[in-house]
């Protein structure tokens, strides 16, 4: 659980939403936690996948990406930087603060316990050190969220080809002129 996959279901076309539910569920991935809304028919849906982490075929994402192609749906996957937050108005706008020219591609719950949250923020994978440093500079209890069976490291082994599929697509992504359902951001290639 320490990606966050970003996609887009609605662009003036009900049932996209139930067409990806249902495709995912029906190759019984899993998902912990998502978060959406629709704006001008456009509809950004954020979530993590419960198996995202480990050799296949354990490992959901080679599933989920199978999936998103398939049924030509734009996605990229972002890195999970877990912050801890109080439970006050002003925390999150704070952290974000904290992150200065870090674009923040997604935001999930992760978990709270009533006077603090913990909340995931997806960054791409080339600023989840920067960004680490940044929040704990700020005073943040902050790390790189990842999977249960993951062995946490400091160093850089934990980048995959999913990191380096979305390091070359977020130029594409920020890029204006390209459309958001271009095919490059549901093919695995």
């Amino acid at each position: 659980m320490h990606r966050t996959v970003s996609t887009l279901l609605s662009t003036k076309s009900p049932g996209r939403l139930a067409k990806l539910g249902n495709a995912l569920g029906a190759r019984r991935i899993d998902i912990a936690t998502t978060g959406g809304a629709e704006w001008k028919h456009s509809g950004p849906v954020t979530l993590m996948i419960k198996d995202d982490w480990g050799a296949e075929p354990k490992n959901d994402l080679r599933a989920f990406a199978d999936v998103m192609a398939k049924e030509e749906l734009p996605w990229l996957i972002f890195r999970t930087v877990a912050v801890e937050l109080r439970d006050e108005p002003g925390s999150l706008g704070a952290a974000a603060t904290a992150l200065d020219d870090i674009n923040v591609y997604a935001v999930n719950v992760l978990s709270t316990d009533g006077n603090h949250a913990v909340v995931g923020l997806g960054v791409r994978p080339s600023q989840v050190a920067t960004a680490i440093e940044r929040l704990s500079a700020a005073g943040y209890r902050v790390h790189r969220a990842h999977h249960p069976h993951e062995p946490v490291e400091d160093d850089d082994s934990w980048w995959d080809e999913w990191d380096d599929r979305t390091e070359r697509l977020i130029g594409l992504f920020d890029d204006d002129d390209v459309s958001p359902s271009d095919p490059r951001f549901y093919e695995l290639t």
